[in-house]
């Protein structure tokens, strides 16, 4: 059965998310930065999901759909945290993966009524400068519009080689058709990285938290990983021979998510 695509209505912003599984438990999972809508890939990520869908009601959220220059990852969170408000979402298992993570640490910060467990992938607690670079490198291609230059530093940068090697041609041809109207919101979302730092308040998160990274991230590198770990008294998995994608090309990843859910 197809994945019913909806969307959270404010006065302020429109959000759109999906949702599948049956479960009495709710999982939110809070993606990382994209070129295209999570929703447009609604069916298969399901299919991806299924452990989790077979043991909860999972919602999948994108970002809002306008939003202005400044918009940045405090924003997101205020956003995504006033969708889980409508739809009547409190005491989730929560999964923030890259910017989606550092998403996900805003909300256990801010609304920790909403976040019963938290799990991380490849994100991190505060940007430095050299995760700016490979970030404004994006968003700068972005503005230029170069799309072919964009995939495949995007594709470099957060792939394995091996994954990359095998799946980067259909990846390209997936996001070769990329709007005007994406690449610029791309952008924005991107440059929302700028500034982000909640290390010194990772001590305040107070529910259970997971981490989870790889030694090859070429975008923020397993050391901030550990850090937020080790700062949460998380439970940490580093994995070897993958890179920032970590989430999409280990086969146990989603695996280890559920299981840290159902402890």
């Amino acid at each position: 059965m197809a994945v019913k695509i909806e969307t959270v209505n404010t006065d302020k912003f429109k959000m759109k998310y999906f949702k599948f599984g049956s479960g009495e438990q709710i999982a939110v999972v809070i993606p990382g930065l994209s070129l295209k809508s999570v929703t447009e890939s609604a069916n298969g990520i399901a299919n991806v999901f299924k452990a989790m869908g077979d043991k909860y009601t999972v919602y999948f959220f994108d970002r809002r759909t306008d939003c202005g220059e400044d918009y940045n990852v405090e924003d997101m969170a205020d956003d995504t945290a006033r969708a889980f408000d409508i739809l009547g979402i409190s005491g989730a298992y929560v999964y923030g993966v890259s910017q989606g993570g550092m998403i996900a640490q805003l909300i256990a910060l801010k609304r920790p009524d909403l976040v019963k467990k938290l799990a991380l992938a490849s994100t991190t607690s505060r940007i430095t400068e050299e995760n700016s670079a490979v970030i404004e490198k994006w968003a700068d291609l972005a503005a230029e519009k170069k799309i072919l230059e964009l995939i495949d530093c995007f594709i470099e940068a957060v792939y394995s080689k091996e994954f990359a090697e095998k799946f980067g041609e259909l990846i390209r041809q997936m996001l070769i058709g990329v709007s005007a109207g994406e690449l610029h919101r791309f952008e924005i979302y991107a440059r929302a990285c700028n500034g982000f730092d909640v290390y010194n308040e990772l001590g305040k998160i107070s529910c259970p938290v997971f981490a989870a990274g790889a030694e090859g991230d070429k975008v923020f590198g397993c050391e901030p990983i550990a850090e937020l770990a080790k700062k949460t008294n998380a439970r940490l998995y580093i994995y070897k021979n993958y890179s920032h994608a970590v989430y999409d090309e280990a086969p146990d990843f989603i695996e280890r998510i559920v299981e840290f859910f159902d402890k």
